[in-house]
């Protein structure tokens, strides 16, 4: 009854909060895309080194949730760069590092699949499947998620540009406490 009682004001409470942040216009993300895309030069790639990026990148996303991880994801990218992961955009390893270990106490039991890559030019296109514990608003959900990330690097080896191509309806939003149900009414995925 009490957890009843909890989930109707902690919904009550974030109602009017919802109602504001829809009103909120937020704008796309498209054209910085677009230009770091075009704007930024890697390395020139082969298979192989892409395939290098590739087990890099999902290696460092293994220890994601452990006191390792934001050394091992630092170590991936270089001072400046333009990263995109969907829901958050940086152009400092500063900020990103920040991000990170913010995200690293919410995160556990972290499995990152590198599915497999390809490359065209500059730039890697690494494949993953990502499976995770997400802890928000005091409870503990799995997430399970595909996608791609468009990486560039530069001669160091270290991620210059990163732009994540992946669903979060699907990956994160259904499966959040409190808010998955709403937004599964909202926008009920059909099969």
């Amino acid at each position: 009854m009490m957890r009843l009682v909890k989930t109707l004001i902690a919904t009550a409470l974030s109602l009017p909060l919802l109602l504001l942040a829809g009103c909120k216009s937020i704008p796309s993300y498209s054209a910085d895309y677009a230009q770091s895309r075009n704007g930024i030069q890697g390395i020139a790639l082969d298979q192989a080194k892409a395939q290098d990026i590739g087990l890099r990148f999902t290696s460092a996303f293994n220890t994601l949730g452990t006191p390792k991880f934001v050394e091992n994801a630092g170590a991936l990218y270089a001072d400046q760069l333009f990263i995109n992961d969907t829901l958050s955009q940086f152009s400092s390893r500063k900020k990103l590092l920040e991000h990170f270990q913010g995200m690293n106490q919410r995160v556990s039991n972290v499995t990152v699949s590198l599915l497999n890559t390809s490359y065209h030019q500059d730039s890697a296109y690494v494949h993953w499947h990502m499976v995770y514990d997400f802890k928000m608003f005091g409870k503990t959900r799995t997430m399970d998620s595909f996608g791609i990330s468009e990486i560039k690097v530069n001669p160091n080896h270290q991620i210059i540009f990163q732009q994540d191509f992946w669903d979060p309806a699907n990956g994160l939003y259904r499966s959040l406490p409190y808010v998955g149900g709403t937004y599964s009414w909202v926008l009920p995925f059909k099969k």
